[in-house]
């Protein structure tokens, strides 16, 4: 049981990847490009811009907007804000601007444990 559990575990890391390393251009729906870096992996990711900012991609608007955190069903997660990357960050408040990096880390951390350990 114990070659099982540890095959499965093993199994379920190696497919496990990092995001891409380095500048990466991101093109908006309008052609509007910036530049930025993956981060994070299969389980929790976002792009982070030359000054820091992180940013996520909105489905609803089809373009990268700056991110902000949303509790979620009692989680914390990270969600587009609505202003898309490239215009003012002034309807941004100063704490949705920037995000401190430990908090983002916690969140991956909680992803990653509930898909490797999911609740029944």
């Amino acid at each position: 049981m114990k070659k099982i559990i540890l095959t499965v575990t093993i199994a379920t890391l190696a497919y496990a990847a990092p995001a891409l390393k380095g500048n990466i251009e991101f093109k908006q729906k309008d052609g509007a490009t910036f530049i930025g870096q993956l981060k994070g992996d299969e389980w929790f990711n976002w792009i982070e811009d030359d000054k820091e900012h992180i940013i996520k991609y909105s489905n609803r608007s089809k373009n990268f907007e700056y991110g902000r955190l949303k509790e979620i069903n009692g989680d914390v997660d990270l969600v587009p804000s609505g202003v898309k990357v490239g215009s003012r960050l002034g309807t941004l408040s100063a704490n949705q601007s920037k995000i401190d990096k430990s908090t983002l880390i916690e969140i991956w951390k909680l992803k990653k444990e509930k898909s490797l350990y999911p609740i029944k």
